[in-house]
């Protein structure tokens, strides 16, 4: 990968959709922590690769070049997701309870019931963020820590944390099946 970064860095184009091909499902995996629509996500991503590109002669360690990619990701991220706040709070809380609405229907199968996207949207955005780092995207914690601009105890109290209330919430709809 790293022959690759320094040939993007060169300018070379088809490096670059080479590159681009090696990381897209990391990438998707982050942007799918921060924003649900598809689109929003498509548009990050788009965003991200532009500046990736415009940008890449500035990155001197090609070792940290998918680090910076995937902060450069959770910024824009982010400016999408303030945008879309600001723009459809009202019409944001009537998607999110619509989407959560299945998941107190009765199921008998508990496979079905758990839906993996459904029980981390339970998380909040800095426990999503860090898990998908971590255990999708296989960041260590000091990796994590630089894209997100946060410290490294921070960090893995976060992904602690967050892996105990998934074991919590497992265990309820468990229980819940069994009643």
């Amino acid at each position: 990968m790293e022959s690759l970064i320094e040939r993007v860095q060169k300018g070379d184009e088809m490096a670059f959709k080479q590159l681009t091909q090696k990381v897209e499902n990391d990438l998707y995996r982050v942007a799918k922590t921060r924003l649900r629509d598809d689109d929003d996500i498509k548009d990050a991503i788009q965003n991200t690769m532009i500046l990736t590109y415009k940008n890449a002669k500035r990155i001197k360690n090609v070792k940290c070049f998918k680090t910076w990619m995937i902060h450069v990701l959770v910024n824009e991220c982010n400016k999408i997701y303030n945008k879309n706040m600001k723009n459809n709070d009202i019409f944001n809380k009537v998607i999110i309870d619509s989407e959560f609405q299945h998941y107190d229907d009765s199921i008998q199968n508990v496979n079905n019931k758990i839906d993996f996207d459904s029980l981390i949207s339970k998380l909040s955005y800095d426990e999503r963020i860090a898990l998908t780092l971590y255990y999708n995207s296989g960041f260590s914690y000091i990796e994590i820590s630089k894209i997100l601009k946060v410290n490294v105890n921070t960090i893995k109290s976060r992904i602690m944390r967050s892996v105990n209330k998934l074991k919590k919430y497992y265990e309820e709809v468990e229980i819940n099946d069994v009643k």
